[in-house]
């Protein structure tokens, strides 16, 4: 009959989870590193986000000095508006003022 306790077996089990408890710590920091690494090299922003219900929701979102206001639901997206972005400085605050072709 087959000891199911065999010590080579026990040995062999211990080796496994002790492998497992180093990996899996580092392959957990080594994924949040290199997320934060992409994340601050990203030039696009999402600034607002509405949920319109029915998995529809409108996006405000900064890329390249312009904001974009996008619809998306399902499977499609559509751009509604593009406005250029103009910053404007007063003193210590920072004020941001929307410029563009479809704003008012």
């Amino acid at each position: 009959m087959v000891d199911l306790f065999d010590s080579e077996m026990v040995i062999g089990f211990v080796k496994v989870v002790v492998i497992l408890a180093c990996l899996i710590p580092i392959m957990y920091f080594v994924t949040r590193w290199y997320a934060k690494a992409h994340k601050a090299h990203s030039t696009v922003h999402i600034r607002e986000r509405v949920p319109l219900g029915g998995n529809r929701f409108l996006y405000v979102v900064e890329w390249a000095e312009n904001r974009y206001l996008l619809a998306l639901g399902g499977q499609q997206i559509t751009i509604i508006d593009k406005q250029g972005v103009a910053v404007f400085q007063t003193g210590d605050q920072g004020l941001s003022s929307v410029q563009g072709e479809g704003g008012e």
